[in-house]
């Protein structure tokens, strides 16, 4: 029992001395102490922050991008792709049979109206146009002294010294004569006719397309497609609308054409020709856009791109369509009152619409600030906070 009471005795002197020294040397309780008097200081001071927060008014609402409304003119166009293609183009044929014996031009060449482009052979026509010249010469001889004869027999008739049928025998000469000069002359035309059938001019300004004779090569007129010209003075580009817009393409509509070797110089153009069907190809309707080439600067085969100008109205003001709030019976939007940095309904009447902006005919002025995003958060007073403003280039 002693013994037991004296091991407690000793335990309890151990644990009491344990915490003595670790109160006293090793600042237990003093350190989290310290971290919660910290703390509540902390706090004490954010209590009156929070207080004064409270009472401000919010700096930041909404954020928005806007459009600027201003007056250009609107336009409405249509992209299409397509290729540039000649007016016209021609096949060309010899008339008649022959041996080639000269070409002056080669593929891609330019050649002006008139010029020759290839001959045959012309011996053999020459030679008939001279030996006819010759019968007319003799002919017209004759004819000279059948009408001396035919003077000298009227005079002898009226004096009486020849009869009636005499003086007729002479004039029957002299009409055989005449009709041998006329037929000699028909003769020579047509060989030169025949002449002509051995060349071949151009018949307009063009280029040299296709060529498919060589010289010392026999043709005749059954050869298909000697030579192919296309007329370049005027060309088309022929581009595809697609099937969603092929209503909204009409003869008579302007269009700006750029090709590749100038690509920033356009070349205006007209619609000319609508196909009825589409390409059972591409599946897109093809449109003829006509373009004045007398500069020469477009060739056939060079790859266009097209805007067809579907509709076009200066000194609107137009804006994205994704401004648009859908009302009942009308539309509206949020333009931003720059004062309060609020946005404020408005009403507006629509005109013309593209795919992307419609014109404004009432209810915007110029520099007005018009939301475009967030709408469907917006509404009549909501604080906002523009993070870019959006001008269109016309």
């Amino acid at each position: 029992m002693r013994k037991s009471l004296v091991i407690f005795i000793v335990v309890m002197m151990i644990v009491l001395g344990v915490v003595w020294w670790g109160m006293e040397k090793g600042g237990w309780f003093k350190e989290k102490g310290a971290q919660v008097a910290e703390q509540l200081d902390e706090i004490t001071r954010e209590l009156p922050l929070e207080r004064e927060k409270e009472k401000l008014p919010a700096k930041r609402g909404l954020s928005i991008k806007v459009y600027k409304a201003s007056r250009a003119t609107f336009e409405d166009v249509l992209p299409a792709m397509g290729s540039i293609k000649g007016l016209i183009t021609r096949k060309l044929n010899f008339e008649t049979q022959g041996i080639v014996e000269e070409i002056n031009f080669r593929e891609g060449d330019l050649i002006k109206k008139g010029q020759l482009i290839c001959r045959l052979k012309q011996r053999e026509a020459l030679l008939k146009v001279d030996y006819n010249r010759a019968k007319l010469k003799s002919a017209m001889v004759s004819l000279a002294q059948t009408e001396k004869k035919v003077k000298l027999h009227s005079a002898l008739y009226e004096i009486g010294a020849i009869n009636k049928l005499k003086l007729s025998e002479v004039e029957a000469e002299a009409g055989n004569a005449k009709h041998q000069v006329e037929a000699t002359q028909v003769e020579i035309e047509s060989a030169q006719e025949e002449l002509k059938k051995t060349e071949m001019y151009a018949p307009a300004d063009c280029i040299l397309n296709e060529r498919n004779v060589e010289i010392g090569e026999l043709v005749s007129p059954y050869t298909p497609k000697a030579v192919e010209v296309v007329e370049i003075d005027t060309v088309f580009a022929e581009v595809g609308a697609v099937e969603r817009d092929v209503t909204k393409v009409k003869i008579g509509q302007l269009s700006r054409i750029y090709v590749d070797a100038y690509a920033e110089l356009p070349f205006d153009g007209i619609v000319d020709n609508i196909y009825p069907s589409l390409s059972e190809k591409t599946r897109t309707l093809p449109v003829e856009i006509k373009i004045d080439n007398s500069r020469r600067l477009l060739m056939p085969g060079m790859f266009s791109r097209a805007e067809i100008i579907l509709f076009e109205k200066p000194g609107v003001i137009s804006i994205p369509k994704i401004a648009l709030k859908k009302l009942e019976e009308a539309y509206l939007v949020f333009v931003v009152d720059e004062a309060t940095n609020t946005a404020q309904e408005r009403l507006i009447e629509i005109g013309y619409e593209s795919t992307d902006y419609v014109e404004v005919t009432r209810g915007l002025r110029e520099n007005d600030l018009i939301a475009i995003s967030n709408i469907e958060q917006l509404s009549s007073g909501t604080p906002v906070q523009i993070t870019e403003i959006q001008i269109r280039e016309m």
